[in-house]
């Protein structure tokens, strides 16, 4: 029977100091605000011959009667929650962006968290990045060609996303050469959109990666100045950091994350070949001599592209001891042919997009499909 009526109470009395214990962990949870100012002060009970005595604190004097001071009586144990330093820098979307040479103003977009337990400030860099980082979206998808960008600029959007990554405002392009370099005031569990914005070489070739860093370090929200972490041990009237950040300190002792991604070329790859070849008036020999006509045949091919290569333009000086020969094709109404089975004539009328101004032919090129090619074919006399 003894063993049954304990058997409770000590149920009951394990149950008290579990909900003791989760109320502790509760108070002391990571999302606590930095400098919230916690105050833990004990009071001590007793008895002297059946008569209850003053209760003792156990801080600051030792004892609840001003001015007398008690053996044994504590330090206050008030202390400052200190800063947890903590943030992230993920992709948005899922595919490296798609940029032809030339584009001005492509950019790649990030999220910057903060899962600190404190407002704080981020500075942040743009970097062009080398083969030597490796791939930023996955094995063989995007290794970098060893190829950079030009102007790199930063954009950041103009408020944060309420803790809901990409819901904020979109981020301002800043213009050639400008833009932030400070992400200010960042709440706590909270996102910010962050765009590295680029302009594309036009001596990037089809298929080419380059890929790009965003580099951020955590700033004192006040100053803005680069976070460093504090030293072992505590003082309890200053709101100290502790790193938590997945990369902790760099190199000067920052606390800094970075986030990569890249731009992928997209292209017209075209490779050009004339070719020439006696069709008559060479007395049998095919050899080009006086009185034989030469036909030329441009091939451009774009089967190694990725894009349409549009406004496609030929210029060829005919050699001036040669003559364009006229109306040849198209029951005699063009002297250029293409093998799509359209036709332009080259003369002083511009209107069908081909020219001759003296020994200059000038010829517009059909738009040539990526994975397709076109050949142009026109000829020339050599005079007897």
């Amino acid at each position: 029977m003894k063993t049954v009526l304990r058997t409770p109470g000590l149920f009951v009395r394990l149950g008290t100091m579990a909900a003791v214990l989760l109320l502790g962990q509760q108070a002391f949870a990571v999302g606590t605000d930095a400098g919230v100012s916690v105050d833990n002060r004990a009071t001590v009970t007793y008895s002297v011959g059946g008569t209850l005595q003053t209760g003792i604190e156990s801080s600051p004097t030792g004892n609840n009667l001003p001015g007398v001071a008690v053996p044994g009586g504590g330090a206050d144990t008030s202390f400052l929650v200190d800063r947890r330093v903590d943030f992230t820098i993920s992709q948005v979307g899922g595919a490296l962006t798609t940029v032809a040479p030339g584009d001005n103003g492509v950019f790649v977009e990030f999220w910057v968290t903060n899962t600190s337990n404190s407002l704080l400030d981020f500075v942040i860099s743009p970097t062009n990045l080398t083969s030597a980082y490796g791939d930023v979206r996955g094995v063989g998808t995007s290794t970098d060609s060893d190829v950079d960008m030009d102007d790199l600029r930063i954009g950041v959007s103009l408020a944060p996303d309420g803790g809901v990554p990409g819901a904020g405002p979109d981020p301002l392009d800043p213009g050639i050469g400008s833009g932030a370099t400070l992400i200010n005031d960042l709440p706590e569990d909270d996102s910010i959109r962050v765009r590295i914005f680029a302009d594309t070489p036009l001596t990037l070739l089809n298929g080419q990666i380059a890929n790009v860093l965003l580099t951020a370090s955590a700033a004192d929200p006040v100053t803005s100045t680069e976070l460093v972490e504090s030293a072992i041990g505590d003082n309890p009237a200053v709101v100290e950091n502790v790193f938590a950040n997945v990369s902790g300190a760099d190199t000067n002792g920052f606390a800094t994350e970075e986030g990569a991604d890249g731009f992928t070329v997209s292209s017209a790859a075209l490779v050009v070949t004339k070719t020439a070849l006696v069709i008559s008036g060479d007395l049998g020999s095919g050899k080009p001599i006086p009185g034989a006509v030469v036909e030329y045949s441009i091939l451009i091919d774009n089967t190694g592209g990725a894009s349409d290569a549009t406004g496609v333009v030929i210029a060829d000086a005919i050699d001036s001891d040669v003559t364009l020969e006229n109306g040849v094709y198209n029951a005699g109404a063009s002297n250029v042919a293409f093998s799509d089975g359209t036709f332009c004539n080259a003369d002083g009328n511009a209107a069908d997009g081909c020219t001759l101004a003296g020994a200059a032919l000038s010829i517009a090129v059909p738009d040539v499909a990526f994975g397709a090619s076109i050949t142009v074919t026109f000829q020339v006399l050599i005079p007897l």
